[in-house]
């Protein structure tokens, strides 16, 4: 009879999945928040402040 049978070593394999995936997590790369924030309908001022932005760029490309 093995020290360890089937069961046991599935229960050892996923307790260290779920350990590495824990650690990839604590450690991976952070996402960046979007620097603009997000342009909401009733929100006049800031769309016409966007109007204003995309029309100069425009105008600079050209």
């Amino acid at each position: 009879m093995p020290l360890l049978e089937l069961p046991h070593w599935l229960i050892i394999a996923g307790a260290l999945l779920v350990l590495v995936g824990l650690i990839g997590l604590a450690f991976g790369p952070r996402k960046e928040v979007a620097l603009e924030p997000e342009l909401l309908p009733g929100d006049l001022d800031a769309w016409k402040a966007e109007q204003q932005r995309t029309e100069e760029q425009s105008r600079s490309a050209a």
